[in-house]
């Protein structure tokens, strides 16, 4: 049980830690890895439809946000051990891919 709690602790200062990065290191993509993060997060929760608004929002704009988005996406999905975390940036691609935008 005190397993889990660390694990669950870890996992939440992995994900502010993402976002850290991304604020100090990027500039234009910003707010889209903020909420990519976000919709991915390690916690138990489904992913927000809010934040895949927000996704859905910033992509709108041009093919260059598009591409980011991918790129953020994989890369994210590329470098997990979680599976919580994988499956939720599979239903992020599942609902970008089918459900709205047809530039994905």
């Amino acid at each position: 049980m005190a397993l889990m709690t660390i694990r669950k602790a870890i996992e939440a200062v992995k994900d502010q830690t993402s976002i850290g990065i991304v604020k100090v290191v990027s500039n234009m993509v910003l707010e889209l890895e903020v909420a990519i993060v976000k919709a991915t997060s390690h916690d138990n929760d489904p992913v927000s439809e809010k934040y895949i608004l927000e996704i859905l929002n910033l992509t709108s704009y041009s093919r260059g946000y598009v591409h980011a988005c991918v790129a953020v996406v994989s890369k994210r999905l590329g470098k997990t051990r979680d599976w919580i975390l994988a499956l939720k940036a599979l239903m992020l691609i599942h609902y970008l891919l089918n459900d709205y935008n047809p530039l994905f």
